[in-house]
């Protein structure tokens, strides 16, 4: 029995973010760039993986839009 669940999209920044999952093979969301450039894939094993993987393509969307953090001396 195949236990797949059906693809999820969201946009955030104009990025399509479309999230898939599969009890066996973890989670996986990719990001498509609104330009055409090549599209990322996190991909994550845990259980309920599934919000972490989220945050980490919003957090790879906002270093492509507005660069890296400014790193403060300490």
């Amino acid at each position: 029995m195949d236990r797949r669940s059906l693809p999820r999209s969201s946009l955030y920044r104009a990025h399509r973010l479309v999230a898939r999952g599969a009890t066996p093979t973890g989670w996986t969301v990719a990001i498509y760039p609104p330009d055409g450039q090549p599209r990322a894939v996190l991909r994550n094993t845990v259980p309920h993986g599934l919000a972490v993987l989220i945050e980490e393509a919003k957090l790879q969307v906002d270093r492509r839009l507005d660069g890296a953090a400014w790193q403060r001396e300490p």
